[in-house]
């Protein structure tokens, strides 16, 4: 190799060699000087959220629980808010004294300011709550404020309540409005959608744009930092809520947001860089029970029929949560069992089963070709030593050894004893159950039950596997009738000294009477009974006994459950009509007193406070359109009154709760079945985004927005970066474990 080839690769590895060394010691450096830097998160960045849905209406006076809560939720204050971090209720706008549910007093904050940089005052406050007493746009918040003395005095408003109601700190969740928007509402105005531009608001962030692209069904709304909210430290610069018509649209650009709230679980965990969030809300889906349509032997009865567990398990149960009894304590709200008999019942309501259907028209043809009553003189019976030892059956004709030229003949057997199966020869009656008091057996040529010439017949009961025979007689059928009396009078050989016996024959009038008291009026004939299905009751006219459950036409999780309890209901005999209705409908209907139901399938919402039932069960919220149950009883009146005053001792309130739960229970009026889960996707890179496992209130979901953040600096701590720190740094990496 020569001396120059020798050089270069001297030099080349010689430059190789720095190189590594000054890399090396850059990263030394580096990874000293930021050993110990502190992260701090940068004002800086827009985060995209997706919501699937019709555009918000903007108005924080009506009532929602959508996205246009979660919406008006970032753009308005209240007097309190609740804190997912305290799990209480704290200052938002006023800090009030809530210990005295009779007497509360707030005083504003320092520097309240709305959106366009004025004061926020007490007289903003009182505005809001006089148009929504007056206008009853919020029909909640305005039964909360009846009876409510409202005054002011420079930065201070007081609330004086004639009654203890826990129920009535919802008034201060309320988002207030500056009084000159409220002034300019009209009447026709108040309860409509709000301009979407040029509004003023009080949150962290205010309305900047809105954008609308038709063709691929999306409206983008730009929310911009507050700058007028005092010690705004919102990280995010701009909140654009992507608002897309339906979930088609939304799966086209589902890589274009950085939060998505899958309530319907459209995406589940099908997008790696979302990380996803679990949550529960204040929400129960609940079966109440009209009281003034069915009675409580039969609404024990449907109520123990429901299996909440399959239910949930074929609803997929990864997505809800059970719920024994979220209205008071966590034990089951179970009823207690059902001593119904469905059978009897249905039958004093003039229901009848399709074998009893069948029956009657077997029946009813019967005494249709009953002849007319005679009184007749009857030859003495012929009979032989063999026939003599035989039973007489009962039937419509007793004898052992019978003649006839009528070939549609009905034998009918009372039965005294419990039997599994009844057999006629071979054949198994297919309509005989193991509870039946009697069967029929029909002689029909085109049956083949009956064929020309002599007919023998044996009757088998069977009990546990065992068939024992109990009777047996025989027909002797001729078409001819002259030729079947001459048989008739050569068919004993042996006469006996019975001399002439006038016997006079059951009156046909009597039979007919007889069989009229068990024989069920229908003109329905056997070809349409026939089609009927065995599992349920009908009227004579063929009518499925049916109860109408009516549920809330809020998702298809909704429907899925209201056709699985129809098809659990249907298993015990009950058919149920399902009738979706939207809420409002719901409400409207019953506040009005003209819907028609038995059941009803709806969300339950207990809000900021666990034990808020006294809506649903209180006698005077029937008018109101809340106590779905159109429940009405004294004692629980008064221990929902105590209990919604607020003001008892732990032991007291617990000792009050079991004696409700123990009426409610005894009543039947309601089964609990779930909560649902929630995913909340999150892009990763949005730091520091903590929700907690359950929220009273979809909106608050926003609380997490307020301390993320997409992109964060490094500060150096530099007064300690001296030489001998380095080193120390170095032999430390190199030999600690």
């Amino acid at each position: 190799m020569s001396d120059h080839i020798v050089k270069k690769l001297k030099k080349y590895f010689l430059f190789l060699s720095l190189l590594f060394f000054f890399l090396l010691g850059t990263h030394l450096v580096y990874s000293y000087v930021y050993s110990d830097s502190l992260s701090e998160a940068q004002q800086w960045g827009t985060v995209s959220e997706a919501i699937i849905g019709s555009f918000p209406h903007l108005n924080p006076l009506i009532p929602s629980n959508d996205h246009n809560a979660y919406i008006n939720g970032l753009l308005y204050r209240s007097l309190l808010e609740y804190s997912t971090v305290s799990e209480t209720l704290e200052s938002d706008i006023a800090a009030c004294n809530i210990e005295n549910l009779l007497y509360i007093e707030c005083v504003l904050e320092n520097n309240l300011q709305w959106s366009d940089g004025t004061p926020i005052t007490v007289e903003d406050i009182q505005a809001t709550f006089n148009i929504i007493t007056q206008t009853k746009v919020n029909p909640i918040v305005a039964s909360l404020l009846e009876n409510t003395t409202i005054t002011t005095s420079d930065n201070t408003i007081t609330f004086e309540n004639n009654s203890k109601d826990i129920n009535f700190l919802q008034v201060f969740l309320q988002p207030i409005l500056k009084k000159s928007v409220v002034e300019s509402l009209t009447t026709e105005t108040v309860d409509k959608k709000f301009s979407e531009t040029g509004w003023i608001y009080s949150w962290r962030f205010t309305l900047t744009n809105i954008s609308q692209d038709e063709t691929v069904g999306i409206t983008k709304i730009t929310l911009g930092k507050n700058d007028m909210y005092f010690g705004n430290d919102l990280y995010i610069q701009f909140l654009i809520l992507n608002l897309y018509d339906d979930e088609t649209h939304f799966l086209k650009n589902r890589n274009s947001f950085n939060i998505f709230n899958d309530k319907e679980w459209v995406i589940w965990n099908s997008i790696p860089r979302l990380n996803t969030y679990e949550y529960t809300l204040s929400q129960f889906v609940a079966a109440f029970l009209n009281t003034e349509s069915i009675s409580a032997n039969l609404r024990s009865y449907i109520l123990e029929s429901i299996d909440r567990d399959t239910l949930i398990e074929n609803i997929w149960e990864d997505k809800v949560l059970t719920a024994n009894n979220p209205f008071l304590s966590q034990d089951d709200f179970k009823s207690p069992s059902s001593d119904i008999n469905i059978w009897n019942f249905m039958k004093d309501a003039w229901y009848y089963s399709k074998k009893e259907l069948l029956k009657s028209v077997v029946e009813a043809k019967k005494v249709s070709e009953t002849v007319a009553p005679v009184k007749e003189t009857k030859k003495p019976e012929l009979v032989t030593p063999k026939q003599s030892d035989l039973k007489i059956i009962t039937s419509p004709t007793t004898q052992k050894y019978n003649f006839t030229s009528d070939d549609n003949i009905l034998i009918e057997w009372k039965v005294d004893e419990w039997v599994d199966a009844v057999y006629i020869n071979d054949y198994k009656l297919e309509w005989f159950d193991a509870w039946d008091e009697n069967f029929f057996y029909r002689l029909l040529e085109s049956y083949d039950s009956i064929v020309e010439w002599e007919n023998d017949y044996k009757v088998y009961y069977e009990t546990n596997g065992e068939k024992n025979i109990v009777d047996e007689f025989v027909y002797i059928y001729h078409t001819d009738e002259e030729k079947l009396q001459d048989i008739s009078d050569n068919f004993f050989s042996t006469p006996t000294e019975n001399s002439e016996v006038t016997q006079e024959t059951e009156s046909p009038e009597k039979d007919s009477e007889k069989s009229e008291s068990n024989t069920i009026s229908t003109d329905l004939t056997v070809s349409q009974i026939e089609s009927l299905s065995e599992d349920l009751f009908y009227n004579t006219k063929g009518e499925a006994y049916n109860l109408k459950l009516i549920y809330a036409q809020t998702d298809a999780q909704m429907e899925l459950t209201a056709s699985q309890i129809a098809a659990q209901l249907a298993s015990v005999w009950i058919k149920l009509q399902l009738i979706p209705m939207s809420l409002w409908d719901i409400t409207v209907g019953l506040r009005n007193e003209n819907l028609s139901y038995d059941i009803i399938l709806i969300w339950v919402n207990l809000w900021y406070f666990g034990s808020n039932i006294f809506p649903y069960f209180h006698s005077s919220q029937v008018a109101n359109g809340y106590n779905f149950s159109n429940f009405k009883k004294l004692s629980v009146d008064i221990l929902l009154e105590e209990l919604k005053a607020n003001t008892l001792s732990v032991t007291k309130q617990e000792e009050l709760e079991v004696k409700l739960l123990d009426i409610i229970k005894e009543e039947s009026i309601v089964k609990v079945l779930y909560t649902p889960k929630i995913k909340l996707l999150v892009d990763k890179n949005l730091k520091n985004f903590v929700l907690p496992k359950y929220l009273p209130d979809a909106r608050h979901r926003y609380y997490p927005l307020i301390a993320a953040y997409l992109s964060e600096k490094r500060e150096i701590q530099a007064w300690d970066k001296w030489l001998i720190w380095f080193v120390q740094y170095i032999v430390k990496t190199l030999f600690s474990n």
